[in-house]
């Protein structure tokens, strides 16, 4: 299993991942999954503290036409994560974002995906290459 990142998700994380330094960021990734690869299109920032509870969850996966295929946030995975390990996150995908680095100028991308065992945990995969 693995995650490939569209040109339009790569730009706003990147974005995102700018604005990360001076405040904790997180939302939605929406997308498609394709075999044992995850297809990820959007990035859509969420404001506030705390990401979505399952009710808006829903909500929002409705408007985006069950599209939402993880979540991302900025700072440590589990920290960032704890909030989104419940049933609905289940076999979703999670990507911590961090601020880029000296060079490239490039955010860090680490994902993860949400599993259950007793308990709720990242376990992290692969992400896709580009062919360029």
């Amino acid at each position: 299993m693995d995650v490939y990142l569209g040109a339009e998700a790569s730009a706003g994380l990147e974005a995102e991942a700018l604005d990360c330094r001076a405040r904790a960021c997180r939302g939605l990734l929406l997308g498609h999954r394709r075999g044992p690869r995850f297809f990820v299109e959007r990035a859509f920032p969420l404001r506030g503290a705390a990401l979505p509870s399952e009710a808006r969850w829903q909500e929002l996966d409705r408007i985006f036409g069950d599209r939402i295929i993880g979540f991302y946030g900025s700072g440590d995975a589990a920290r960032g994560a704890a909030r989104v390990l419940r049933p609905f996150a289940y076999g979703k995908l999670y990507l911590q974002i961090s601020a880029p680095g000296a060079r490239p100028r490039r955010p860090v991308v680490a994902p993860h995906l949400i599993e259950y065992n007793r308990a709720f945990y990242l376990s992290a995969i692969p992400l896709a290459r580009r062919r360029t």
